[in-house]
């Protein structure tokens, strides 16, 4: 006997998609104009479908550069502080140069991608035993990098045309006729990196002291879990120390990984929390389709209070955060859906309130031990609602699901017009051939 699908969930193949995928379709669709929608035209996939590995375009970014580093071929890190800087600089310069827009992407990137911080801890734990200090070690491999994005950036915006009163001349040609005495090799090639660079490093070997033994650097990637594992991890997390636990650290250790390695599987702690929030939404059962609007209001309603009583969570996450995964826009839209056909005009509204009082309903089942002035006055009125347990925070949740659905199409429903003696009905338009 085969297993039914779940009902109202289409059976389909399982997401053949992963991050690197995503990540490899940016790099191919080039940094200058990357956005979401044209990677997801490029994958042949809904522009949804991108949250489950990135959840905005920065995240897409990092995701894109994570990937483009751990494929480049950088220099070891057992050489003399100076070769290392130098072949550093070096292999930046052609990582840079291999695509448009990728040192703008290196510029504003809202992080570091975890091979660059690989990649950087090797070179500082080598630039500790080549003798210069922590601080200076890290300082050191920053500065230079800093100093390579903004050349490749500076070198080719000489290529830049502008209106001068001797015509259209480049900026390069703007700077020649300033400053002859350069020469034209000066504003080619790498400019004045290499010089530099050279003052740079002259200045830092006074600082270098004796060698001090530290840990051989460890340069090759640790191992990435899986994202089913970590999704999993960080809601049980969520479940017994509430959402603000959450974190890419946190959920590691859980795990027994390096944290630095999730932003490769989920991103960064919102993209995290994006996943979490879809596993949820994979447990929803939609209820069947009701044709009357106040009964498919309630049934839709019904089915994510149950959802989210289990992952409480979630209510912060939704409405705090501001956070949402694409698998539970179906379910939104059938809310939608419902209200447009009750007649709602201020669909938006409606659905706020529906969804206000649902998250509240939510977080009150999951507080058994709600001893707030309100519950306890309401108890010393009517002892009956002293009552604890899930049954009795059901019951209320669904009269009060009720009592909100009732009110609001009670209010904002507009009932279809009905056509008087006086206003005939309007005729159907006569067909025409043609």
């Amino acid at each position: 006997m085969t297993a039914q699908p779940r009902p109202g969930r289409r059976p389909g193949r399982p997401p053949s998609l992963t991050r690197d995928d995503v990540a490899r379709a940016a790099l191919d669709e080039g940094m200058e104009n990357l956005s979401m929608p044209s990677v997801a035209r490029r994958l042949g996939v809904g522009h949804s479908t991108l949250y489950r590995y990135v959840h905005d375009r920065d995240d897409l970014v990092l995701a894109a550069l994570d990937l483009a580093m751990r494929e480049f071929s950088w220099p070891p890190a057992d050489l003399p502080w100076r070769e290392l800087l130098t072949a550093f600089v070096d292999a930046l310069w052609r990582f840079l140069a291999g695509s448009p827009g990728l040192a703008e992407a290196v510029w504003t990137a809202p992080g570091l991608p975890p091979g660059a911080t690989v990649l950087m801890t090797g070179y500082r734990v080598r630039l500790r035993a080549e003798g210069l200090s922590e601080q200076d070690a890290m300082v050191a491999i920053d500065l230079v990098a800093d100093l390579t994005v903004a050349t490749e950036i500076g070198v080719r915006g000489l290529d830049r045309v502008f209106d001068t009163p001797r015509g259209r001349r480049s900026l390069r040609e703007i700077y020649l006729l300033a400053w002859p005495e350069m020469g034209d090799e000066t504003f080619r090639g790498r400019g004045w990196l290499n010089e530099k660079l050279d003052i740079l490093l002259d200045g830092l070997a006074s600082r270098v002291g004796p060698p001090v033994p530290v840990p051989a650097p460890v340069c090759a990637p640790p191992a990435v879990p899986g994202r089913a594992e970590v999704v999993a991890q960080g809601r049980a997390l969520a479940r017994e120390e509430g959402l603000a636990a959450v974190t890419l650290r946190a959920v590691g250790r859980r795990v027994g990984v390096d944290p630095t390695t999730l932003p490769a599987v989920v991103g960064d702690r919102d993209g995290l929390v994006v996943a979490m929030l879809d596993a949820v939404a994979e447990e929803i059962e939609p209820p069947p389709a009701a044709a009357e609007p106040r009964a498919e209001l309630l049934a839709v309603s019904w089915t994510v209070y149950e959802v989210l009583r289990g992952d409480p969570w979630a209510v912060a996450a939704l409405s705090v955060d501001g956070l949402a995964g694409p698998l539970i826009l179906p379910l939104v839209d059938r809310v939608v859906t419902a209200f447009r056909a009750a007649g709602v005009v201020e669909i938006a509204d409606a659905a706020r309130i529906l969804w206000s009082h649902l998250f509240g309903a939510v977080l009150s089942a999951t507080n058994p031990d709600d001893e707030s002035f309100g519950t306890r006055m309401a108890a010393e009125v009517v002892p009956a609602l002293a009552r604890r347990g899930a049954e009795a925070h059901d019951d209320r949740a669904r009269l009060g699901l009720s009592i909100v659905v009732d009110g609001l199409l009670d209010r904002l429903a507009t009932p279809p017009a009905t056509p008087t003696a006086s206003t005939p009905p309007r005729r159907p338009a006569r067909r025409t051939s043609g």
